[in-house]
Parts: C-alpha cells; structure tokens; sequence
C-alpha cells in the first residue's frame, strides 16, 4: 500500500519540477536569445520479485519478470538550442545569430569566457562593445590606423581573426589619416569618326619662333601666355568638327598676288608658237586679209586655252599683258605664269624659262620629315613657316628672308585661325598683296574639299601693307576633357584636369594641369604646373595600343610628401577596359583614385561576417573589429548561469573559436536581435498536460490514503 502512495507522491514531485520548467519558458518568451528547457522524465525501478526466465526445452515456456515501479523522476533539464525568430531593430550595434554559434563574452576583460545568443550589444563609456549586462564582447580589432595609407582597398573590408581574442574597443574618436592618390583608373572613348561635336582650337603659333614640331617640347608663347605646339594637320577638323583626313600629297595652293608677265607681240603673218603653263599654243594669221592685228590675234589665241593655263591676255599700251589670279584648282599647268617652251613669231620675245610665280603649291605627307624645297608640310607650324617665308619672298624678293623681321608674319592666332599680316616695312612704297587660296589636284590627287574651304576664308583682294589682317576659318582638333581631385599626404584636395586631343590618325595626344602653384615633373619654366606631351596610341580596332608616359609626378607646393608619384591605369595593351577609340562619342564612363582625405569616425554597423564597419567622414569605410562565435559539440552541455549567459562544462566539450560564416558557425545579422525560441501554443498545452499528470498522482496519493484507513478501520 505505502508504495502506491510514494509513487503518487513522486509523480506530484516530478510533475511540479516540470510546472517550474515550463512556467520558465512561459516567463522568458520575450526574451532575446533565449532557448527553451524540457523536463526528461524516467521511471523508477524499487523492486524485483521474479527474475525473467528462458523457456525450457521440455518443460515451461519462458516467463517475464516480476518488477514493482516506485514512481517517477527528473533525472535532467534539456535545454532546446533551435533557431529563434530575428526581429528588425533600429540599433546598429544589436547582432543575431543565424545557424549555430555563441558570442564570446568575459566579465573580466577576457580572463573569464562566457557564451551567450543575445547579440543586444552597445558601447560603454571607454568605447567596449558590451552586453547589457557589461560583459566585453570578444573578437579581433584592427588596432591603429597608421598603416591604412597603405592598405588595399580589398584590406579595408578585412580584419586578421588569426590571433588572439582581444575586448573589442573602439576609440569614438578614432581619425583615418589622409592617403596619397597612387592610381587614377580612367575608362572613356575618344571618337575615331570622321565627325566629332567636341572640338577645340588649335594651339596657338607665333612667327618669330620655331616651334617644336615633335609634340614633346614644346615651346611657349611669353606674350600671349598660350601653348605653342606644331599639330599633324592631317589628324585636323574644320569648325563643323568635320575632319580633313588629309591623304598623302593633298593640299593647296596659296596666292600671294596675281602673277603678270608683259612683253612685246612681234607683227608676224608666219606660225607663232610658245608654251605656257605646258599648254602648246599657235596661231596663223594674215593681218592684211583679216584685218586683225598680230597683238590681238595672240590675245584670243591665248584666252581661249584659259581653262588649261590660268592665264589670261590684256592690251596695254601696245604690250600684250598675261595675268594669272591662280583662282583655278588644278596642279602647276594652271597656276602661276610660265614660258614652258620659247616663242616664234610673234611671240619671240618670250624666253623659255620665263616666269612669274607668285602661288606655291603646299602639299600634306606623313613622313616624319616634311621636305620645305617642295612645299611638304605635315604640321600646322611646317605650313605656317613656309606660307611666312613665301609671302616675304614676294613682298620682298631682293630682302633676305628672317623671321624676326618679316614684313609679311604668318601666325595661328588663339582663336585657331591661320592669319596673314601685311606689315608696314617703314618704306615709302607700300606694297599690298592679294591672297587667294585654290585647290591642289592632280591625276593622282583629289582635290581636298574641307582643307581648301576652311582655308580659302583668307582670300582677299588687296592685303593692304599695315591695314587689317586676313584669317583662315577656325581649325580645331577632336577634344575631350575631365576632371578629377587627387589627395596629397596632408589630405589636400587638387583638381586634376585631363586634356586630350587628337594628334594623328590613330593617335592621341593628352595634358594634365594643376592648380598653381602645385608643379607637375616635365611642366616648362614658364608654366609647370602643365605636362605637356602625353601620347595614346590605338589599335585599328579601338583598343589600346600603348601610352606614354605611364606615370605622372608632382609637387603640391604645400609641404606634404613630395614627389608625389600617380600611376595612370587607363587600360592595358589590346584591351576595352580602359581607354578606346572608335567611332562613337568622346565621353567618360568612369574616372576613380584611390587617395581620400583623413576622416572622423561618424557611424558603425555590422557585416554578415561579424565585421565591425565604420563610416567616416571623409566617405571611406572600414572594418574596425570582428567579433569572434563560438561552437561545440554539445550545445546542451552548457551550463546557465542566468542573464542569458552560459559557461562551458565537461559534456558541453571546449569552445571551438572562429569567425562567422567558417566551420559550423553560422553567419550574423546586424540591426537584428534573435528572439525566444519558446513556442507558446506548444507551452501552454504542455502545461495542461503537466497539470492533469499532476492531478492524477494526487488521486494516487488520496486513494492510498483511503486504504490505509481501511485497513486501520480492521482493529476496530
């Protein structure tokens, strides 16, 4: 009878500690990170009567035991580590854990470890990421700043979890120190087509000065501040942005004033010859049958070969003058005044080799070395030069020609015009010009249509000596532009303006200018702080062949490190991903550096990998810490030690340390706390359950109480 009542009394007692379980579940389903518990019930074995038996083999069958329970107990509390339920929170600092893992936490600055799922993290006075409770959090920090000028941009987002677990601690006052730009990566096109809408003018030329023809060292203009630089004229556009495309030996002829020759018609009835321009001429004439005079009858007979020769007769005074305005397009045979073969007859006065010539022909080559002695030019400078040297031929064929005291000056002005200058020579004749510019055209050469009419804006009547100049229309060159501010050591902001500019068939030229009074390495006495000089060179397929040079060095003029160096990544040989050069608009698709101003820690957040992130102010982030998780191999082995935090124990096995998202550790959720993972629909019917196991051991306990009275009852 006693053991019925003992039964029912452990059955009470095991249920009650099962109440206490679950009504703590209940209590903390609000609580963050928090695993639920569950009672293990066993039974209890008190009494064995009859052992169990094996059957006999001629006898009795085997019989089972004859065993008493004493009840039931709790013999542990199972802790449920399954996953919570994350929750969105407006706090930065908050972290939760998704999969498997704990945060390391001490109590004594790293001493002591702890464990914990609640990621309800803050930051103390000192700058200690802590819990709620002012256990550290543990993990790895990056330590100073120092050494981030020379970090990659990939180090910025990692920090070394190889070491030691430290109390992470953030200085809120930490300050990023300034890093130097060492890389400027551009990507962009330079329009190859034959139409371009961004253009510039051409670099301006004087007439007393020589200019640099190789594009490397070029000379600069002291009186108007401007950059000379002799420019392939092949590589040109018109001021539409249409491109000459100059092939070899195109080109035109110029006219400095109208050629005339005058001479004496001899009265002749026989043949008269003579060749002019390479034109054959004759005519026969019997002045006493036709009545036409041997002057006039030479008159027609040269006017009506003008289309061939240029030339064109006039009577005066009884002399028989040719004049030739060199307005035709054409080769030699229509441009200037030449006795090509002796005349006969009438026109014996007239000796081969006799000449006027007042147009030269100039004509484009790309060979390195223009010949001057035949009029090749291939830069705007070699054609400046021989057009100066011409007119004051001209002008003044007995004075040597000098170009500081040229009379006739022919410059680019700053608007990229070609102009002409008649200047008052001091004498007292004053000797006007004309100009006139044709098309050159040959058997083998087309007429260049856009050079000759850009060109031909110059002409004029009379270039009178010391009136107003005469211009070309404006030249310009296929441009493109962009701008981008690179970082000194002191964390000083220079804008850097790139110039590019089309300087050859397939080639570019570029510039790099800094405010004053910074000074680029290779920038001219007069004005440093401009590199002149840089070449690109595409393939036929737009990629990049080559640049020079790859690197740019400059002096800030501010005390900060000096010479500062700039690698140019604008794209590798034969590739798109920098700078090409096809028939599409110039534009920049995307400049960077990589120097940043030194900067003030403003905010912090976590990464998925537990990374510390901070933003400072000068727009750079970076890991500053990384907390560290823990696993083991039997979570439930841990020992609760209240506050949402556990201690390892023998059966939990050693904490297994490492970074988020490696091992079995699972990753991490910034602004996000893990909520219980109680299931009240599930508690609340295990405490229905609980409750009626506990009311049935009762019924147990009274109806033993029952007996045994009637039992006492017997005496009676």
């Amino acid at each position: 009878m006693l053991r019925s009542m003992w039964s029912g009394v452990s059955g009470m007692q095991a249920h009650q500690i099962a109440l206490d379980i679950e009504s703590n579940n209940i209590a903390n389903v609000n609580t963050v990170g928090f695993k639920y518990s569950r009672a293990s019930f066993v039974d209890m074995l008190s009494q064995i009567k009859l052992i169990a038996t094996s059957p006999y083999k001629n006898g009795l069958a085997g019989q089972n035991d004859f065993s008493v329970g004493l009840g039931v107990a709790v013999d542990a509390t199972t802790k449920v580590f399954s996953q919570g339920n994350t929750q969105n929170t407006d706090v930065k600092t908050d972290l939760a854990i998704e999969g498997e893992g704990f945060f390391v936490i001490s109590p004594d600055r790293g001493t002591t470890r702890n464990f914990t799922r609640d990621g309800e993290f803050l930051f103390d006075a000192d700058g200690n990421l802590v819990t709620t409770g002012g256990y550290v959090v543990q993990g790895w920090t990056r330590g100073d700043l120092e050494n981030a000028s020379k970090m990659s941009d990939s180090d910025f987002f990692k920090v070394d979890n190889t070491g030691p677990l430290q109390n992470i601690q953030i200085d809120p006052g930490m300050v990023m120190p300034a890093r130097a730009t060492s890389k400027i990566s551009l990507r962009a096109n330079l329009n190859a087509g034959r139409h371009v809408d961004q253009t510039g003018n051409i670099f301006s030329l004087d007439s007393s000065t020589k200019t640099a023809s190789d594009g490397v060292n070029p000379i600069y203009d002291s009186k108007s501040n401007l950059t000379q630089k002799a420019e392939d004229l092949g590589s040109l556009f018109n001021q539409d942005g249409d491109a000459f495309n100059l092939n070899e030996n195109q080109g035109i002829w110029v006219s400095y004033k109208t050629s005339e020759m005058t001479n004496e018609i001899l009265a002749s009835d026989q043949n008269n010859t003579i060749g002019l321009n390479d034109t054959q001429i004759s005519f026969t004439n019997d002045s006493a049958a036709t009545g036409i005079s041997s002057i006039i009858a030479a008159q027609n007979a040269i006017n009506s070969v003008k289309d061939k020769t240029g030339i064109e007769a006039y009577i005066d005074g009884g002399l028989l003058r040719l004049e030739n305005r060199n307005e035709l397009d054409g080769d030699e045979k229509v441009k200037n005044i030449r006795v090509t073969s002796s005349g006969t007859g009438a026109f014996s006065n007239f000796i081969q080799g006799d000449a006027d010539i007042t147009s030269f022909r100039y004509r484009y080559t790309k060979s390195i070395s223009p010949d001057s002695a035949t009029g090749q030019f291939r830069t705007t400078e070699d054609l400046r030069a021989l057009m100066q040297y011409d007119a004051n031929m001209i002008k003044e064929p007995t004075r040597p020609y000098e170009e500081t005291s040229a009379s006739v000056s022919v410059t680019v002005n700053k608007y990229g015009m070609f102009e002409i200058a008649n200047k008052d020579n001091g004498d007292d004749t004053k000797q006007n010009l004309n100009i006139f510019i044709s098309g050159y055209a040959s058997e083998n050469v087309t007429n260049n249509v856009l050079f000759k009419d850009t060109m031909k804006a110059m002409n004029t009547a009379s270039l009178i000596e010391g009136g107003v100049v005469t211009t070309t229309s404006k030249i310009t060159h296929a441009i493109h532009t962009t701008s981008i501010d690179v970082i000194d050591s002191l964390g000083t902001k220079h804008t850097l303006r790139l110039e590019f500019y089309k300087s050859g068939g397939a080639e570019w030229s570029f510039r790099a200018i800094v405010p004053e009074p910074s000074e680029i390495y290779g920038g001219s006495a007069t004005r440093p702080n401009i590199f002149e000089g840089g070449k690109l060179r595409f393939n036929n397929d737009g990629s990049l062949a080559g640049m020079n040079p790859p690197v740019l060095q400059f002096d800030p003029k501010n005390g900060s490190q000096t010479p500062q160096r700039i690698d140019l990544n604008f794209g590798v040989s034969g590739g798109f991903g920098g700078l090409t050069s096809v028939d599409k608009i110039s534009e920049t698709y995307a400049i960077n550096q990589d120097g940043y101003k030194a900067g003030d820690l403003i905010d912090v957040r976590f990464d998925s990998n537990g990374s510390l992130l901070g933003a400072f102010s000068n727009g750079r982030t970076l890991a500053l810490a990384q907390v560290a998780l823990a696993n083991f191999s039997n979570n439930s082995g841990l020992q609760s030690e209240g506050g949402n935090v556990f201690s390892q124990t023998g059966n939990s096995g050693e904490a297994m340390i490492g970074a988020a998202n490696t091992g079995r550790r699972g990753g991490v959720s910034g602004s996000k706390l893990e909520m219980s993972n109680v299931d009240l629909s599930r508690s609340l019917t295990q405490l229905i359950v609980v409750q009626r196991g506990f009311q049935a051991n009762s019924k147990a306990v009274t109806t033993s109480d029952q007996i045994l009275n009637t039992l006492l009852n017997l005496k009676q």
